[in-house]
């Protein structure tokens, strides 16, 4: 069976650990990772320091997963200091890209309110020497895409309508192109039933499908008076859809035996 590739996220942003805002776009990758069979093995959250970020992008290249998504931290404000901090992770200076800049230029002649290319705008096209920009069509800074050995490094805007447009217009793509099947899934509810009573069985069901992965979601309190266990069930074998359904009938024969 094809290996899965691999990926890693690190979303950068104080604001994200000081709890003023909910990191939806790891949430959002995420699933489009599972969708096209793509393993997402860690996501991690960082400060706006340029030490957190250089040691957060050295452990995740020392991994050497096949894409590494950062997140946040492209724009013109003093905090927004993940490209140099990813260029201190990668040992390179910082360069002014021509091509990043002509698309920042773009960007800015189509507003309003252009005062032309400021510092702050050209920090937006400042990067990582080697690296290349992917366009941003709704926004003014560019992703950044550089390969690290085997890792496909990418840098994206942490504005989630931004993240997204650069994310469906160029890594999509990417991700397609691995052609690896996404995972099959079988979702079941178990009504009166607690948690702690469906482990057993579960245990049970678990090691006589060792290539399955099951994850259980209780609704509601185990004391409740109508307890609900949502199960799901996934696998990415080649014979999933067959394996599944057994698993579940396997389940149940050992629940209905502990009952």
């Amino acid at each position: 069976m094809k290996k899965s590739p691999t990926a890693e996220i690190i979303s950068v942003g104080t604001e994200l650990l000081i709890g003023h805002t909910l990191d939806t776009n790891s949430h959002w990758i995420a699933k489009r990772f599972t969708k096209f069979g793509w393993t997402l093995q860690r996501i991690t959250v960082l400060r706006d320091s340029l030490a957190a970020i250089k040691d957060g992008v050295t452990g995740a290249l020392r991994r050497k997963p096949d894409l590494l998504i950062t997140l946040g931290g492209l724009g013109p404000t003093h905090d927004d200091m993940t490209l140099k901090g990813v260029a201190l992770a990668l040992n390179k200076g910082l360069a002014l890209n021509q091509e990043a800049l002509a698309m920042v230029k773009a960007r800015y002649n189509a507003l309003e309110a252009s005062t032309g290319l400021t510092r702050f705008r050209r920090k937006m096209a400042t990067f990582p020497k080697g690296a290349q920009p992917l366009p941003n069509p709704i926004g003014t800074a560019p992703g950044v895409t550089v390969k690290v050995g085997t890792t496909r490094l990418v840098s994206l805007p942490g504005v989630p309508s931004e993240m997204k447009a650069i994310f469906n217009g160029s890594i999509v793509p990417m991700l397609r192109s691995s052609r690896t099947e996404a995972p099959e899934e079988v979702s079941i509810g178990l009504v009166g039933i607690i948690e702690s009573a469906l482990a057993p069985a579960l245990d049970r069901t678990r090691k006589a499908f060792p290539g399955l992965y099951f994850k259980s979601h209780p609704r509601g309190r185990e004391g409740g008076i109508r307890s609900l266990i949502q199960l799901h069930v996934y696998s990415v074998d080649p014979d999933s859809r067959a394996k599944l359904d057994n698993a579940i009938a396997y389940l149940l024969r050992e629940l209905s035996k502990s009952a």
